[in-house]
């Protein structure tokens, strides 16, 4: 993977090989920015875009902008996926990539991961992986405008329970000291729930510095002021927001060999409640720790939508192919 990204300012396509698109709908609006930037000249053999099963007037109405647009570019087909158990979708997807495969030897993927759930993101990418076809994909990131400004509005209710996320478990000893790492978000209790479920020996909160604007500067800090507060401030590290090539470069120094959290002397599990492109570097450095580590999900009852972004902000084409 090359490991540039830049703005995007119109979708083209990157080499010759067959292009598939794969994007999925939502109910937040920047699920259209990818799309919205296709050049006239941009094509593909066949595009896929999976759409939750929870109804949702808004999911429905950009379905039917996404759809609209796709039809003017080639086949299209809509995926139905569930937001808790996207496997299945997942591997009916795989399955129609292999049957291009036959026909087409060399397919380029172009992914937008704008809202895929991140349990949907890491399933995903692992069962791309499975199948020689990561190094094929490139993907693209579309930023919020803007956020309720309201910091004590929670972006989700409640939490169902918490679990390792299939394909993402460690094979560390259970003799070792417990290290619970969270990338942080908008979403204090889901952290505090994490912590309180694992009561590990260590917990280590990351935060995203820089935010994708100055002025988001102390966000995350305030949503989960009481966890910091009693974890402590000298267990707070910093990570890129965006860039999963300096998100994976961080990783590596903090829990590499020579990092302040050596896995080895650890029975690690690692959650990622913080940015999209975040769960993507950390989807990175389980490439190069396969096992070292758990990835767990503590999955909201419910998502206030209100709190949600609002409108589309910058694109991103964060990973390109090798």
């Amino acid at each position: 993977m090359q490991d540039n990204i830049f703005n995007v300012e119109k979708v083209v396509n990157f080499n010759d090989n067959a292009e598939i698109f794969i994007g999925c709908s939502s109910f937040e609006e920047r699920c259209l920015g990818t799309i919205k930037k296709f050049s006239p000249e941009y094509h593909y053999l066949k595009a896929f875009i999976f759409i939750y099963n929870k109804p949702d007037p808004k999911r429905e109405e950009h379905t039917r902008i996404i759809f609209d647009i796709l039809s003017k570019k080639g086949p299209f087909e809509p995926i139905p996926a569930s937001e808790t158990d996207p496997l299945l979708s997942i591997k009916f997807l795989i399955q129609e990539l292999k049957s291009i495969l036959i026909v087409h030897k060399k397919i380029t993927l172009s992914i937008d991961i704008t809202t895929f759930t991140k349990k949907h993101l890491l399933l995903l990418l692992n069962y791309l992986d499975k199948n020689d076809l990561f190094n094929s994909t490139r993907i693209f990131y579309t930023e919020p405008k803007t956020y309720t400004t309201n910091l004590y509005l929670p972006m989700s209710f409640g939490i169902l329970p918490i679990y390792t996320v299939t394909g993402f478990v460690t094979t560390q000893s259970l003799n070792k000291r417990n290290l619970l790492a969270i990338f942080l978000g908008y979403e204090g209790d889901r952290a505090s729930a994490l912590v309180n479920n694992f009561e590990p020996n260590e917990t280590v909160l990351i935060i995203p510095d820089p935010p994708y604007h100055p002025e988001w500067r102390g966000r995350t800090e305030e949503m989960n002021k009481n966890l910091i507060e009693i974890i402590g401030k000298d267990k707070v590290e910093s990570i890129d927001s965006l860039n999963p090539h300096k998100i994976l470069k961080t990783m590596k120094s903090l829990f590499g060999k020579k990092g302040k959290y050596n896995l080895e002397k650890y029975h690690c599990s690692i959650s990622p409640l913080g940015t999209k492109p975040q769960a993507l570097g950390l989807y990175l450095f389980w490439r190069q720790y396969r096992g070292k580590f758990s990835i767990v999900y503590a999955p909201p009852y419910m998502h206030n939508e209100s709190f949600y972004s609002k409108g589309i902000g910058r694109t991103w084409q964060l990973l390109s192919p090798s």
